[in-house]
């Protein structure tokens, strides 16, 4: 016998965008307890994320010109165009070249309320830009390089060309055991041990 979809359990189902309403609360509430968010706060940034989204292509992502806007949301400021590229490109999943609500959440999770580990598997993940599961001595240097170049824009204290590649010579001669010329994440873990600049 089949259910009676006018009766019961499904007539007191709300219909339409009440429904839509509840599912949105209901997703906000489980993904709060994944990257430990409050979930009015990100309940209003996701409003805010919509705005974003809605003004221009597809109302429910950010594309790569409006995600800057999308990080000073939740504090995050970066100047230099190669690091929120990385950041971009790390983020979209599904390299669609947009960004969705939840990939943008989850990316940014560790960046504002990660722990040491949560920020550490960030950082392997932005140095590996080729997504190997191993960090290059080339990727290590264009993104120190690109960091250091947003130090200086903000007038902090800066390293010289020469001082990233000895650096990054000194850590993929102490830190690449299996002499591979990589580093793999058990190796990078122990180099940013070794040299916290990193």
């Amino acid at each position: 016998k089949k259910p009676d979809l006018h009766s019961g359990l499904f007539a007191q189902q709300p219909m339409g965008n009440d429904f839509g309403k509840g599912a949105n609360r209901m997703a906000i509430a489980a993904m709060a307890n994944v990257v430990n968010l409050d979930k009015t706060e990100l309940m209003a940034l996701q409003r805010q994320f919509q705005d974003i989204a809605q003004r221009e292509g597809n109302p429910n992502t950010i594309t790569r010109t409006e995600f800057q806007e999308g990080l000073e949301l939740v504090g995050i400021t970066e100047g230099d165009r190669e690091i929120l590229d990385r950041l971009f490109t790390m983020l979209d999943r599904t390299g669609d070249n947009q960004i969705n609500f939840r990939e943008f959440v989850v990316g940014i999770a560790p960046l504002i309320n990660g722990d040491v580990m949560a920020k550490l598997n960030f950082s392997f993940q932005l140095f590996d830009m080729d997504g190997t599961g191993q960090v290059q001595p080339q990727e290590m240097q264009f993104i120190l390089q690109s960091m250091n170049n947003t130090c200086s824009y903000f007038g902090d204290q800066a390293m010289t060309s020469q001082d990233i590649e000895q650096l990054v010579e000194a850590v993929f001669r102490e830190a690449d055991v299996s002499q591979t010329g990589t580093l793999s994440y058990e190796e990078y873990m122990h180099a940013v041990a070794a040299h916290p600049t990193l």
